[in-house]
């Protein structure tokens, strides 16, 4: 293993490079079925002898926005009607792209025997993760179609924008998986770190209360990441209109963290099947 790492080391840089971008290509398209088997094949494992399978997922986050629903509704003196689906939303985009982060931080050292018994593009590991993530969500989309139909939206262009905007944050979620997933694998302090990160970015984010009673400080919601990434879904769900904002930030994010993967990937990605053990 070492003289296969010192090996790699000893390649220019051009050439790490097309390797990882080649790396990458090859796992995201032309590893789909191998991915997508592998992640619902986890559904499966995690909900074996379960009656409703992942459904139970999809029941929980109802019953915990009804309930949070209700608290907070009369706590901020806001319309049930109106409250409500606005932290369902919120919560169910917040629950994909915070489990990608989170599991990101493992998604090499979950799949070590894997990574050491089979030789495929470590890029596969990361789609597998993130699709695992996308079934769920799936799962939980039925809580988003009562939303739509609770709020009476039936703006069509609305309603196409969500489909790009949950590739997005999918694409995004790939090279959040390579990023998180290589610093990780090498540093398993960052773990840790990156939990009470997202912890924290929970309360911060505006998912069960609006962004505009910030009033003046209203510049705190407008640097905050996972704002405009929910945003993009949760407004054009309620029928808000289409986030130009939001969107050209989160595509900027995405262009920015697929430029920094692709760097993280040139340098190390020849170390990972060594940092793993």
């Amino acid at each position: 293993m070492e003289t296969l790492v010192y090996s790699e080391e000893s390649r220019t840089v051009g050439s790490r490079f097309h390797e990882a971008v080649k790396d990458i290509v090859e796992g995201v398209l032309y590893r789909g079925n191998l991915w997508s088997a592998l992640a619902q094949q986890d559904i499966k494992q995690r909900y074996r002898r379960s009656v409703l399978g992942p459904f139970w997922l999809t029941i929980t986050s109802a019953i915990f926005v009804s309930a949070l629903g209700f608290l907070y509704s009369e706590l901020f003196k806001q319309s049930l009607t109106d409250y409500v689906p606005y932290i369902a939303v919120g919560y169910i985009v917040w629950s994909f792209v915070s489990s990608i982060v989170l599991e990101a931080c493992n998604v090499f050292i979950s799949a070590e025997n894997m990574i050491k018994q089979v030789r495929q593009p470590f890029t596969t590991y990361v789609c597998r993760m993130v699709f695992r993530n996308l079934i769920i969500f799936a799962h939980n989309a039925i809580i988003l179609l009562v939303v739509i139909v609770t709020v009476g939206n039936d703006d069509v262009l609305q309603l196409l924008s969500l489909l790009p905007a949950i590739l997005l944050l999918s694409i995004l979620g790939v090279f959040l998986g390579i990023i998180f997933g290589v610093m990780c694998v090498r540093f398993r302090d960052i773990i840790p770190m990156v939990g009470s990160v997202v912890q924290v970015t929970f309360f911060l984010t505006p998912i069960f209360w609006r962004a505009d009673i910030l009033t003046d400080r209203a510049w705190m919601v407008e640097i905050n990441p996972a704002h405009h990434l929910i945003d993009i879904v949760r407004s054009p769900a309620l029928g808000e209109g289409i986030p130009v904002d939001s969107w050209l930030f989160a595509l900027g994010l995405t262009g920015i963290m697929t430029v920094l993967a692709i760097l993280i990937y040139t340098l190390f990605r020849h170390r990972i099947a060594y940092w793993v053990g």
